[in-house]
């Protein structure tokens, strides 16, 4: 039986008698603009090379643009027509996308990135829903993808929308109590199965940024294979998904939050460890310490989730918050809740609130019951790589104690290294951080030296050696 006709499907234009795509790990080849930069052997030759991959405006690049410039770059001749599949003809394929994205605001309204639109399928995931001042609803779209609920990604988004939006059932959740948004227009799909949509196959994997974040796998009819991370923090784990590891990916669109050797912060355990560690010693020193943990909207519930194990305790949140709490359909976390202040040692507050002039004033509200407060701010921009976590040092203004914790749910600098090494794609698009060349051009950089790294063949092979072994026990 074809592959792609044992999956569920959920657009009725799918059609069936899709051809089988051949995707061993065998035939997965090295980034073109990597092995390119292997035989350049220099730093100016690769920032050469590079150079035509990424322009400022995807919108004024035309074929022969890119002809001319990669000829200037030094790059070999290519037909402008090429199919070979390469950076260049792979890039070709990205200008095109513009001209689909024009939105019928006129000049109040962006263009959409082209690292929200998936390539060869009218899709787009994490864009502006429908403000004007944003891209507003796109020409030619047959489908939005949510991968989590973070405004940052979700903006612009509200109950007027009137267009499919596909995501996790969480972040679904979350969609229609906060936004608003009719439950027609909202489409959750489930983890780990594949689905057909529009004759693509989409299998949602767990992203590890916050509760019901999802990474999208974009299987397309022509063989091409995308993978889009939104916001994630990258584990050893991944490399133990099946979808992963059977499968050749063309472009990885890659959340590059912490691209850069500096941020090469602890793993999200030894943070928790630390924050656990910090509260006993509080609470030895003085039992009427209050203990308060920073979080967003969602986002940071293993840290709190952590501290009121340690200490016994309920987690008093606000209504709005518990409500919010609820969508996550997590069971344990949900009974640890409290509505009632007084009757939990630990407070979750918003990390913006945690200042040492607002929890003097809030201590203050509780001044009968507790005589000091200690309170975490996690969050992977409180950390550099030098630094270790026995040498963070707290802000203390009398009974008030505030830590940096290097606790962040997108990867670190070495895990992004990892994971590009691991999915080995043909090319890496920066989905963060890319608002100028010269930002652009370094990533480029740093993805190039992974991909020809000499441990990366290894690792690659180690990790899938691994992997097989766990199926076959």
């Amino acid at each position: 039986m074809d592959r792609f006709q044992s999956i569920r499907k959920v657009d009725l234009h799918t059609t069936d008698g899709i051809p089988a795509i051949t995707t061993t790990f065998a035939k997965r080849k090295r980034h073109s603009y990597a092995v390119g930069c292997l035989e350049q052997h220099n730093q100016t030759s690769l920032l050469q090379f590079m150079a035509p991959l990424e322009r400022k405006s995807l919108e004024s690049v035309t074929a022969s643009r890119i002809a001319h410039n990669s000829a200037s770059a030094g790059l070999s001749s290519r037909d402008p027509g090429s199919t070979s599949r390469d950076s260049t003809s792979l890039f070709k394929q990205d200008h095109h996308v513009p001209e689909l994205l024009a939105g019928r605001g006129g000049s109040k309204r962006r263009n959409c990135p082209f690292y929200k639109w998936i390539p060869g399928k009218l899709c787009s995931l994490d864009c502006c829903f429908g403000s004007t001042a944003c891209y507003g609803a796109i020409p030619g779209c047959k489908g939005y993808f949510l991968s989590h609920f973070h405004s940052d990604h979700y903006q612009g988004l509200k109950g007027s929308f009137e267009h499919t939006i596909y995501c996790s059932k969480v972040t679904a959740n979350l969609v229609a109590k906060c936004l608003k948004v009719r439950s027609e227009y909202i489409f959750p799909l489930p983890f780990n199965a594949p689905q057909v949509i529009d004759g693509v196959e989409i299998t949602l994997l767990d992203a590890n940024h916050c509760p019901g974040s999802a990474m999208f796998l974009f299987r397309l009819r022509s063989g091409l294979n995308y993978l889009h991370t939104g916001d994630f923090r990258a584990t050893r784990a991944m490399q133990g998904f099946p979808e992963l590891c059977d499968c050749r990916i063309n472009q990885l669109f890659l959340d590059t939050t912490y691209c850069s050797p500096e941020h090469d912060f602890p793993e999200q355990a030894d943070a928790i460890s630390f924050v656990v560690r910090k509260t006993q010693e509080a609470l030895r020193r003085n039992p009427s310490t209050l203990i308060i943990s920073g979080t967003y909207t969602i986002g940071k519930e293993k840290v709190f989730l952590a501290i009121s194990e340690t200490v016994g305790s309920k987690v008093y949140v606000g209504k709005e918050k518990m409500g919010l709490m609820y969508c996550l359909e997590w069971e344990q976390l949900v009974r640890a809740l409290t509505l009632d202040p007084h009757g939990a040692r630990v407070h979750v507050l918003s990390i913006g609130e945690l200042t040492l002039d607002n929890l003097s004033s809030y201590l203050e509200q509780y001044r009968h019951k507790y005589t000091a407060v200690l309170a975490f701010k996690p969050t992977g921009w409180t950390y550099r790589s030098k630094c270790s976590l026995a040498a963070i040092q707290a802000q203390t203004r009398g009974a008030v104690t505030i830590y940096g914790v290097p606790y962040s749910e997108h990867s670190s600098y070495s895990e992004l290294r990892e994971f590009v090494q691991f999915i080995s794609p043909q090319k890496v698009v920066p989905t963060v951080g890319n608002g100028s060349e010269k930002n652009r051009l370094k990533m480029q950089q740093h993805f190039a030296l992974w991909l020809t790294s000499e441990s990366h063949a290894i690792a690659r092979q180690t990790t899938l050696e691994d992997s097989l072994f766990k199926g076959l026990q």
